[in-house]
């Protein structure tokens, strides 16, 4: 028995502990599924951390009803599928496996937790809702249409430039064509 993550499609998840072979993976989760999306489920992405390589199967066709809510680690590799992983919309419960030397070892939801966290390196969601989202924003200077400045440094960053000397020959002709 090895221990995966289920990620149901209220995002939430749980530890499962099945009987996984390499041979018939996609039969057992088939089985163990509360939500299913169109079609066979599949071996969507696969991540690999040190000598570890984490697979996510699932459907990525599906009803609306049963479309995941949860959003993937990025950067995900798949054989056929071309959206980035944490872009694309997931369709039934999604699963995550985790593999040494081509056998299945544990991963639980704070494995996966852990992995998230790394790979997102702490950042949170864009679109959360804030208690000040709706303020305007001030960044402290007082003037009658808060403009942007920008600072000294940046105006010698944006002045830099490189001059290449070329020779009489190899300038541009002017464009004499009537518009």
């Amino acid at each position: 028995m090895k221990k995966l993550v289920r990620i149901n499609i209220d995002g939430s998840m749980n530890d499962l502990e099945l009987l996984i072979e390499n041979k018939n993976i996609v039969n057992i989760l088939n089985k163990h599924s509360n939500e299913k999306g169109n079609n066979n489920i599949r071996h969507l992405y696969s991540w690999t951390k040190d000598d570890i390589i984490i697979k996510c199967y699932g459907w990525y066709d599906g009803k609306q009803d049963c479309i995941n809510k949860h959003e993937l680690i990025p950067y995900g590799s798949s054989k056929f599928l071309e959206d980035d992983s944490s872009t694309i919309l997931l369709y039934g419960d999604i699963y995550l496996l985790s593999f040494y030397d081509n056998k299945s070892v544990d991963f639980s939801v704070s494995d996966y937790a852990n992995f998230y966290n790394e790979i997102n390196e702490g950042f949170d969601d864009c679109d959360t809702d804030d208690d000040d989202s709706g303020e305007e924003y001030h960044d402290g200077i007082e003037n009658e249409d808060n403009d942007y400045k920008m600072e000294e440094d940046e105006e010698d960053d944006e002045l830099d430039f490189e001059i290449i000397n070329t020779s009489d020959s190899e300038e541009l002709e002017e464009d004499k064509t009537n518009y």
